[in-house]
């Protein structure tokens, strides 16, 4: 049988400023069900609490950030989407894919300590010397 390689992907979600805690881990919660549904894995997840939008959206000056990198086939951010778009406190979210090909029995790491992002951030610098 051939596996289906896999995908990273980064998800950031908005929920409502008056949402409750309980309605933010119904949100969470229904995430978790897809990520289930389609055996899945979340490699991270971060709350950023509430935070200042950079424009108003739908009449919403605040919101709290959700922040979640996952690993799944292909179809899980589509299913994602579809109920983040049916709870009416999710305000906003984007989807983007990290990588693509990933063998599923391969041992996936996140390594987010501060010397890493030091470096990325480095490299990304060096990336936009050399364009200029």
């Amino acid at each position: 049988m051939v596996k289906q390689k896999l995908r990273k992907y980064e998800l950031i979600y908005i929920v409502q400023p008056e949402a409750t805690e309980e309605e933010r881990e119904r949100v969470s919660s229904r995430i978790d069900a897809v990520v289930d549904q389609f055996e899945a894995r979340v490699l991270k997840r971060e709350d950023w609490g509430k935070r200042k939008l950079a424009y108003e959206i739908r009449k919403f000056n605040k919101g709290f950030y959700s922040y979640a990198v996952l690993l799944g086939r292909p179809g899980l951010t589509q299913e994602i989407e579809r109920v983040l778009r049916m709870i009416d406190s999710v305000i906003r979210f984007i989807t983007i894919k990290l990588e693509d090909g990933i063998d599923p029995d391969a041992e996936i790491v996140i390594d987010d300590s501060p010397a890493v992002r030091e470096h990325k951030a480095l490299d990304f610098d060096e990336e936009m010397d050399d364009d200029a």
